[in-house]
C-alpha cells in the first residue's frame, strides 16, 4: 500500500472517531488495530493531520475495489463500535459509499475552510451556475414536499429564490431598519443597493459569486444543477506555529440528472440511505414562520456575504474625503482623528505612489540620508497640512515625529479592527514588510479613491502627489 493511501486511511478513521465528540475505548482499540493492520507509521499518522478529507477520499478512490471495500467495512465497523451511529458518522459513511461507488462522476467531495460554516446545522442547498428553467419549475412546485422530507431528519432545504421571495414580502422599511441596525454607517445609496441585492439574489449568483469565491473552487463557475450538502468537519493542523489550526468543512455535491422529479427523487434516495445508517432517529417537525428576518445559520452567512459584497464595491474599497476629513472602508465610515487619517494617507502614499513600496522606518534599520529625511518630511507634512488650518513648514521635524508615527499606526490598527471584519483587515492594515524595515498597506491602487475640491479621482492621480515627486 502506498504512502499517501495509508495517510488517507488514518485521516478518515480519525474523522470518524471524532465525529460524535466522544472517543470510547472500543474505538481506540479498533484504531490501534487498523494502524497495525495497514502498517501505518507514526510519521504517517502525523502527516494525516495535515490532510483534508477530500484529499483522503481522492487517494482511496485510486485503490482497487477490493481494498476500497475493505476500508469501508472497517470504517463502518468503527462507526458502530459504541453500538450507535450518529448523524455525522452516518454522513461520513454515506459520503464515502457514494463517492467510492460512483461510476458516472455524479458525486464529488470537496473540503474548504470556508468561514462561518463550521457551526452550521445540516443543509441541503440547490446550486447551479446557469439557470435551468425546468428544474427550477419543479422545485417551486414540489418545494414543500422536498423541504418537509428533509426537515424530518433535521436537514434544511435551501432554495435561494425562496429566500429572496420571503425578503421581498417583508415590509421594506422593516428590512431596511434591520440592515441599518447591523450596518449603522451605511450610506443611503449602499443601503438601497444591499436591499436590492437581498431581495433579488439568485441561485446562479450564490453559486458563482459566493461558493466559488468562498471555497476557492473553480468548479462552481461552471457546475451543472446539483445538491450541495455539508457533511462534516475535519480539523486540519497548521503547517507552522505562526498559523492557526483550521476546521475544514466537507461538502458533498450530487449532480442532478435531467429527468422529471430529479430533485425530489435524489432527496428521497439520499434520505433512504441515511436512514439505513443512522441508529438514533432525529425526526423533527418543520417550524415555519413568515415575516421575520432570520439572522442565524445559513441565513446569517448569506446576509453577511452580501453585506460585505455590496457595501464593498471594488471601485470604492477605500474612499477618502479630504474636505470632510473622513474615510470609508468597504462602504463603512472608519472614524479617525485628523492626525491618524493623515498618517494613514501618508502610508498609503508611500505604498502606492513610490518605488519604495512602503514607509521606511526612520533610523530603525539604518540611518536615513539627508535626502530621505527631506523627502519623507516634505511628504508627511504636506499631507498633514491637508487637515491643518496653520501649515507646518519645518520638514526636518519629521525625525522628531517618528515615535509618534509608530503610536499613530498602533491606534489606526485598533480603529480599523473596530469597523472591519477580521477576515478583511489585511487589505487595509498598515503592516510590517517581510524584513520589518517599513510599513506598507497591501491594497490594489485601483481600489482607493480620493474625494476633493476638484472632484473624485483615483488615489495615485491626486494632484498633490505630482508636487511631491
Amino acid at each position: 500500500m502506498r504512502h499517501h493511501q495509508k495517510i488517507a486511511i488514518a485521516r478518515l478513521i480519525s474523522d470518524l472517531i471524532k465525529s460524535d465528540d466522544v472517543i470510547c475505548k472500543e474505538e481506540i482499540a479498533l484504531y490501534n488495530h487498523i494502524v497495525c493492520s495497514f502498517d501505518i507509521s507514526q510519521d504517517e499518522l502525523h502527516e494525516a493531520q495535515f490532510f483534508s478529507q477530500a484529499e483522503a477520499v481522492s487517494y482511496i478512490k485510486k485503490m482497487v475495489p477490493s481494498e476500497q471495500k475493505k476500508i469501508f467495512s472497517i470504517l463502518h465497523k468503527a462507526a458502530y463500535s459504541d453500538n450507535s451511529c450518529v448523524a455525522r458518522e452516518a454522513l461520513l459513511l454515506l459520503t464515502l459509499s457514494r463517492t467510492l461507488n460512483d461510476t458516472t462522476d455524479k458525486y464529488h467531495l470537496l473540503s474548504s475552510n470556508i468561514k462561518g460554516w463550521q457551526n452550521l446545522d445540516k443543509y441541503v442547498v440547490y446550486i447551479e451556475s446557469d439557470y435551468m428553467p425546468a428544474i427550477n419549475e419543479e422545485i417551486l412546485q414540489q418545494y414543500d414536499t422536498i423541504a418537509n422530507l428533509l426537515h424530518l431528519w433535521k436537514f434544511e432545504f435551501i432554495y435561494i429564490p425562496k429566500i429572496s421571495q420571503s425578503l421581498c414580502e417583508m415590509d421594506r422599511s422593516y428590512l431596511c431598519d434591520i440592515i441599518r441596525y447591523m450596518n449603522p454607517r451605511l450610506s443611503t445609496e449602499m443601503l438601497n443597493n444591499l436591499y436590492e441585492s437581498l431581495t433579488n439574489f439568485t441561485t446562479e449568483a450564490f453559486t458563482c459569486d459566493y461558493l466559488a469565491n468562498s471555497t476557492h473552487q473553480n468548479i462552481f463557475y461552471d457546475i451543472e444543477p446539483s445538491l450541495f450538502i455539508n457533511v462534516g468537519i475535519s480539523n486540519v493542523l497548521a503547517l507552522n506555529t505562526t498559523q492557526q489550526d483550521t476546521a475544514w468543512v466537507n461538502f458533498l455535491t450530487i449532480r442532478l440528472e435531467d429527468e422529471p422529479n430529479c430533485v425530489l427523487n435524489e432527496v428521497r434516495h439520499f434520505l433512504d440511505q441515511y436512514e439505513t445508517l443512522i441508529t438514533e432517529p432525529e425526526y423533527q417537525r418543520p417550524k415555519r414562520g413568515k415575516g421575520l428576518f432570520r439572522y442565524y445559520g445559513f441565513y446569517k452567512q448569506l446576509f453577511d456575504f452580501l453585506a460585505r459584497q455590496h457595501t464593498n464595491g471594488v471601485e470604492n474599497n477605500i474612499l477618502i474625503d479630504i474636505s470632510a476629513r473622513r474615510i470609508w472602508m468597504r462602504g463603512v465610515e472608519v472614524q479617525m482623528s485628523a492626525t491618524h487619517l493623515a498618517t494613514y494617507i501618508f502610508i498609503l502614499h508611500q505604498s502606492l505612489c513610490t518605488h519604495y513600496g512602503g514607509l521606511i522606518k526612520a533610523g530603525q534599520h539604518r540611518p536615513l540620508s539627508e535626502k530621505e529625511v527631506n523627502r519623507l518630511g516634505h511628504t508627511f507634512h504636506a499631507i498633514c497640512n491637508l487637515f491643518r488650518e496653520i501649515p507646518i513648514t519645518d520638514t526636518r521635524s519629521y525625525l522628531e515625529d517618528v515615535p509618534n508615527i509608530r503610536a499613530y499606526i498602533a491606534r489606526i490598527r485598533t480603529t480599523i479592527e473596530h469597523h472591519i471584519d477580521t477576515q478583511d483587515i489585511d487589505y487595509y492594515y498598515p503592516k510590517d514588510s517581510s524584513d520589518k524595515s517599513m510599513y506598507h498597506i497591501a491594497i490594489n491602487p485601483s481600489c482607493v479613491q480620493i474625494k476633493h475640491s476638484g472632484g473624485n479621482c483615483s488615489f495615485i492621480e491626486f494632484p498633490l502627489w505630482k508636487c511631491l515627486k
